[in-house]
């Protein structure tokens, strides 16, 4: 397996948890603001915001949205990702590779259980695939072409503590807290919208509780990494008023992360959109996926 295959199954193995684009249950149009540089926008229109001094704080409306989240069972992602990765061979030389993937998932919180399928373009090497997965509390089962293949325990107790991290979407706000001040809530329609656009001063906070973040169990997320650069992590996180369910998260990322002695410039672009909340009551894993060794 060359570097890059490796490096984007890790990817689609990761894609239930990274945010993206999805359409919501409810009818009602969503259309917000993202922090996107154009490069994966599909176009979106704004909408009106509504100033209101009677708005919630942010570190308020994440507590609601913990809160609520206790209530969240299970739900559909649409997640639409556009990376660019430069592996820094050496001080002098490196090599790019463009990757665009999007992933549909059902998710099941408890006990956690997950379909997805990911299309995925590697666009340097100009090759498309499709990954299918499911994954319990106990394993992970790949299908990549025809045949399906049960990740070794070793791979699979790697991954699970991210792969759990999928069922509590909010959770992405936690390493945020850090830079509250950097965190603006508005009102658009039936939604609430929290955006952070971090300068160098929070980017240093934000870098230090994202080095630290763990699951809702406490297992490290970033457990891979020897190290962590971060020099931007915008995000626009939608929610609705009346439930405080997640609607949409938009995220703007550059870092560069070295793994195994290797540095990786990463630049993504990312939406998530949620729906089906509390609608998914099983997810049934056919006998030749489970025959998978």
């Amino acid at each position: 397996m060359n570097k890059w295959m490796a490096i984007l199954i890790a990817g689609l193995m990761a894609a239930v948890v990274t945010s993206g684009c999805t359409v919501d249950s409810n009818p009602e149009a969503v259309n917000t603001s993202t922090v996107s540089d154009g490069k994966n926008d599909k176009g979106s229109n704004s909408n009106t915001t509504t100033s209101n001094q009677n708005l919630p704080k942010a570190e308020e409306l994440i507590q609601r949205m913990n809160e609520a989240g206790k209530e969240l069972m299970s739900f559909s992602t649409e997640v639409d990702v556009y990376q660019t990765i430069v592996n820094r061979v050496s001080n002098t030389a490196s090599t790019e590779q463009i990757i665009d993937s999007l992933t549909k998932s059902d998710i099941i919180k408890e006990p956690f259980q997950t379909h997805s399928s990911t299309q995925t373009k590697m666009h340097t090497e100009d090759m498309s695939m499709v990954m299918e997965q499911y994954v319990t509390k106990d394993a992970i089962y790949m299908k990549l072409g025809n045949d399906w293949m049960k990740m070794n325990e070793e791979m699979r107790s790697k991954a699970m503590p991210g792969m759990v991290e999928a069922g509590y979407p909010w959770r992405q706000l936690e390493p945020y807290r850090s830079v509250e001040d950097a965190l603006e809530v508005s009102e658009e329609g039936g939604h609430y919208v929290i955006r952070a656009k971090l300068n160098d001063s929070q980017l240093l906070k934000f870098t230090e509780s994202y080095r630290n973040q763990t699951n809702y169990r406490g297992e490290p997320l970033t457990d891979n990494y020897t190290d962590i650069k971060i020099r931007k992590a915008n995000i626009v996180y939608t929610v609705r008023k009346d439930t405080y369910y997640p609607v949409e998260v938009s995220l703007s990322t550059d870092m560069d992360v070295t793994m195994s002695g290797n540095t990786f410039s990463i630049k993504s672009e990312s939406r998530s959109k949620y729906s089906n909340y509390n609608e998914i009551q099983e997810i049934n894993i056919p006998q030749e996926v489970l025959a998978a060794q």
